[in-house]
């Protein structure tokens, strides 16, 4: 057992004897901000955006820009990224740069570039990855509305605990070690589940398309991107199937703190409303303005138009506000199942359609006109209602390994966290 010394700072407490607490700056210096002039776009160099780095993850190869900047940071291999700017940092975006082509890159001004001085630029890479310092880097961002800043000033004069060279060497290659193994099983996790959501869509996609009588007859449907479908299915038009539509574009509301929970394009996800994702309300008061073209009801259709497109979700609780970018179906009960309906904007083949009809360079989106020349694929009703309850089992059981598997992501992750911060904070020992 090594001989713990006390480091006359509370938060800190207990440091290993031959560990020296300093300041960030005694350890790394931040490479000036660098604003002169434009860069020639088919300048041999790359171009880093904020949002491209990654927790965890050295930077490799090149990334050509297109456009002239006027403002920018320099990077050089050898180099530490720190995204400055809420929500990249609270994210974790922290990469060490290795492998450009030339040697040297260009970033957004909103990162940090962190050279070592006499410190291993490995240990200061997972020092910035600890929690003792993300934290208290949160606490003292500045800004207004969403986009706060970590200053330079705390970034030079916030506490660090020093080890001596030849431990921090220990230290990085400890965490390399122990840290690759973490992210080969989360990355197993991640690759189990694309091919349990790649299993999903194709399960929707064949069920709503050939239904659940291998054995029936086929007929061509006449559309190539949906093929044969079983006889006794037709294919009509979406609109005359629906009693109505209801278009919730344009002004966008006032936001309250509290009231009636509004519901944009960012909850629907996944075939649900996620009121996780993101967490709004309008007052009672301008409620029924808002919702003026139409109230909601369970089991109404709820379909994004645009950022992201083509997401759909069941209304399953009235009181709700619909914002901007979502329409609202309500079917025909007599013709058309919601339920299926909710599959077969699902399926690949409608969202293959949908895509031919968006338009948009940064954000696909679909003209309210082109709704109209969405189709729906319809079995008889009561074959709608079987189709619906199957995927609605099948999907549930498929959606309970997804949430096990997220739920194993999490757990990787917060050991990943606890492992660095023990590490560099001399919590845990790294032996010779």
């Amino acid at each position: 057992m090594r001989k713990m010394k006390d480091s006359g700072i509370e938060w800190i407490g207990d440091i290993p004897e031959g560990w020296e607490v300093g300041r960030l700056k005694n350890i790394f210096t931040l490479y000036p901000f660098v604003n002169t002039g434009l860069i020639d776009s088919k300048s041999d160099v790359t171009f880093l955006p904020m949002e491209n780095i990654k927790r965890g993850f050295y930077i490799n190869g090149e990334r050509k820009f297109s456009e002239y900047v006027s403002s920018y940071n320099i990077f050089e291999n050898g180099d530490i990224l720190l995204a400055k700017v809420t929500p990249c940092f609270e994210n974790g975006n922290i990469a060490l740069v290795n492998n450009l082509t030339n040697g040297i890159g260009f970033g957004t001004s909103e990162i940090f570039v962190i050279r070592s001085l006499e410190a291993n630029v490995k240990f200061i890479f997972y020092y910035l990855q600890g929690e003792h310092f993300r934290q208290r880097a949160i606490a003292t961002m500045t800004g207004v509305g969403g986009l706060k800043r970590v200053s330079p000033t705390f970034m030079k004069n916030e506490v660090a605990i020093i080890p001596p060279l030849s431990e921090q060497q220990r230290i990085a290659d400890y965490l390399d070690a122990r840290c690759a193994r973490i992210d080969e099983a989360a990355e197993l996790v991640r690759q189990s589940m694309e091919k349990l959501r790649a299993y999903k869509l194709s399960l929707i996609t064949e069920t709503v398309t050939k239904g659940l009588d291998p054995d029936v007859p086929m007929k061509d449907s006449g559309i190539p991107w949906i093929g044969e479908i079983p006889e006794g299915w037709t294919v009509a038009p979406l609109k005359k199937q629906l009693e109505s539509i209801v278009d919730y574009r344009g002004k966008t509301p006032e936001k309250t703190e509290s009231g009636i929970f509004l519901v944009t394009a960012k909850n629907i996800k996944n075939g649900k409303i996620d009121y996780a994702l993101s967490q709004e309300y309008v007052s009672e008061e301008d409620y029924s303005l808002i919702m003026r073209r139409g109230l909601p009801e369970k089991g109404d259709i709820l379909f994004t138009t645009e950022a992201p497109l083509g997401e759909v979700a069941l209304v399953d609780q009235e009181k709700i506000a619909l914002a901007q970018r979502i329409i609202k179906f309500r079917v025909c009960k007599n013709i058309l199942s919601n339920v299926y309906l909710k599959y077969w904007i699902n399926s690949s083949g409608f969202q293959f359609f949908l895509k031919t009809l968006s338009t948009g360079s940064t954000a696909e989106g679909i003209k309210a006109s082109k709704i109209f020349m969405l189709p729906v694929l319809l079995p008889p009703l009561s074959e709608q209602q079987r189709i619906a309850d199957y995927l609605d089992a099948k999907c549930a059981r498929i959606d309970a390994l997804l949430e096990e598997k997220e739920k194993l992501l999490d757990r990787l992750a917060e050991y990943k966290k606890s492992l660095i911060f023990e590490c560099v904070t001399g919590k845990r020992e790294v032996s010779a």
